[in-house]
């Protein structure tokens, strides 16, 4: 015959429900699921599970639409021009042929 367990760690407990294990430490920590704590770890009671039920995923009815560019605002500046570049002045020192 299968063990029924008393406590599941979160790890278990999110596995059972169907979310992540930060989502579990969040209901904890929100008092929405009851927990005790034991040492470094937390033990969750098999009747705190209970009414709680795996979440599944949506999965999309078609593929997802493709999305337009978004159009400038009335506003919007235009981009600005390119910037030529002046010529460098050379030194003195360029011109004796130092490096």
């Amino acid at each position: 015959m299968a063990e029924q367990r008393e406590f599941f760690s979160i790890p278990e407990a999110a596995a059972l429900i169907g979310v992540s294990r930060i989502a579990v430490f969040k209901k904890v920590k929100k008092g929405q699921l009851t927990a005790i704590r034991i040492g470094r770890n937390w033990a969750i009671p098999a009747a705190a599970l209970q009414g709680l039920t795996p979440h599944p995923t949506p999965l999309p009815a078609t593929a997802p639409e493709k999305r337009k560019p978004p159009t400038p605002k009335s506003g919007a500046l235009p981009h600005p021009a390119p910037v030529e570049k002046q010529p460098q002045k050379k030194d003195s020192l360029d011109e004796m042929g130092w490096d």
